[in-house]
Order: C-alpha cells, then sequence, then structure tokens
C-alpha cells in the first residue's frame, strides 16, 4: 500500500524544508506549487521532494487537481505551514495500516503572540483530513474553507500536528483580510439577500462565540485578539458581500 503526501504551498520558502523532511516516512512526497516566486521549490528539491505546478484555480479545485497527479492508495496531506511530529506520524501510521477508515482527522495546534492557543475555537481543532483513501474521498469545490467528502468511516487521532501560520500578528491580520474577501466573493454569489444589519449580527455573534462559548477568555491576551479579529473579518466579509450585491462600488466619474 502506497502512501503519499502532498503540500500545496506557494512562496513558502522559509517552512517548506520543515515540512517536507517530517513527512519522510511517507513513500513519497510531492509539493505542489501553485505560482511561487521566491525559493520555495528549490529548498523543497533541496528536502526531497518532488515538484509539480498546479495553476491555483481556488482552494478546492486546486487540491482536486493535484490528487489527480498522484498514484496512491492513500493521500497524506499537510500546509507548508504545518509539522507532522513524530508522535503523530506514528499513529497516523497505523490508524492506515488498521484499514478501519476511509479518512483520518488529527487535532491541530495553533500558536499566536508566541503561545500555544489552548481554547477561542483553535483547539481542538480538526480541520479537513489529514490523511484519506484516494478512491474514498474527493474535495468540494468551494475556493475557500474547502471540505473533504468522505465516503466511509472517519477516524479520530490524539495526537496533535503543530501549525504556524502566523509569525507575527501583521500576518494574522492579512490573512484574515485575505480570507474575508475571498469568502464575501463566495457569499455574494449564494441566493440569499445580505444586509448591513445581517453583517452587524453575524460579527458581534462570532465574538460571543469566541470569546466566552469558545472560552477564548481563558487564552488571555492572544484571545481576546482571536476574538476581536474573527469577529472584524466576519464583519467586512458581510459588508463586502452587501456591497457586491447591490453594485455599490465608488469609482471616479470623467467629466462631460
Amino acid at each position: 500500500m502506497k502512501v503519499t503526501a502532498y503540500i500545496m504551498a506557494k512562496n513558502e520558502e522559509s517552512t517548506i524544508q520543515a515540512c517536507v523532511r517530517n513527512l519522510a516516512w511517507c513513500d513519497d512526497v510531492v509539493v505542489a506549487d501553485t505560482g511561487s516566486t521566491d525559493k520555495t521549490k528549490e529548498k523543497a528539491l533541496e528536502a526531497g521532494a518532488r515538484v509539480v505546478n498546479i495553476p491555483f484555480q481556488g482552494f478546492g479545485k486546486t487540491r482536486n487537481e493535484i490528487i489527480r497527479t498522484i498514484e496512491a492508495d492513500w493521500i497524506v496531506c499537510f500546509d507548508a505551514d504545518e509539522i507532522c511530529t513524530e508522535a503523530l506520524s506514528k499513529e497516523l501510521s497505523a490508524a492506515i495500516a488498521s484499514g478501519k477508515y476511509a479518512a483520518i482527522k488529527a487535532p491541530r495546534q495553533n500558536f499566536l503572540l508566541g503561545k500555544k492557543i489552548k481554547h477561542s475555537g483553535w483547539y481542538p481543532d480538526y480541520r479537513h483530513p489529514v490523511a484519506f483513501s484516494k478512491k474514498h474521498a474527493i474535495y468540494d469545490d468551494k475556493n475557500v474553507h474547502e471540505g473533504l467528502i468522505v465516503d466511509g468511516p472517519l477516524g479520530y487521532l490524539n495526537e496533535p500536528f503543530l501549525h504556524y501560520s502566523f509569525k507575527d500578528l501583521k500576518s494574522y491580520f492579512v490573512k484574515s483580510q485575505k480570507y474575508a474577501e475571498i469568502g464575501a466573493n463566495e457569499l455574494a454569489k449564494k441566493n440569499k439577500k445580505i444586509t448591513m444589519g445581517s453583517a452587524l449580527l453575524h460579527g458581534s455573534g462570532r465574538f460571543l462565540r469566541h470569546y466566552f462559548l469558545k472560552l477564548g477568555l481563558l487564552d488571555g491576551w492572544a484571545g481576546l485578539i482571536i476574538s476581536l479579529t474573527s469577529s472584524y473579518g466576519t464583519f467586512c466579509k458581510y459588508a463586502r458581500a452587501y456591497e457586491i450585491q447591490n453594485n455599490m462600488s465608488t469609482e471616479p466619474k470623467k467629466n462631460n
């Protein structure tokens, strides 16, 4: 049974080698580059990965295009800023070999302000599966927050993988706004009327969810930042979708 890991990456020269080397237990490691202008591809090759070039078409469609290029029974998936620890690799290998599952999830350990986030809706954070049978899974076509559609039983592991997505608050804020814009475009396409009232309601609700229901208050300043940023990003997504739906962008007019 062949196990291949893939990493979708763009301009990740600072993290790609650590990610690749921690996946060396797989039979093959593929770095799917979506248009890097730095040394991501060179560093991936140095670390022992195989590099393929895949144009970015939104997260869901791009991931499906990547797995179509892979010949393997099982596919392991991590992002360039994620580390599969030795303990997780052992637990994951055993779960794959057991034959019990069509896909497997593991908790993601996130960091902010140099500390592990233990609450705030960030832990335990089970994103889409870290491994799946190629015959029994496919991604949906969402441009952002894509999901994996699995035909079969889903397994859950105990060991976390490490997620170093934000080296500082600046990168966190920038990424939050990037996802808000992508989400706004997706939301505006739906047959659902968006109002500024719904933007305020969803934004406020997001803060309450992260800070109180998900116990962000126990994460100190990091928990407050996560809750406020998530709230603001959600408000921006709905407000921007409202602007798009109503064609309200403002541009200079030519003089007659």
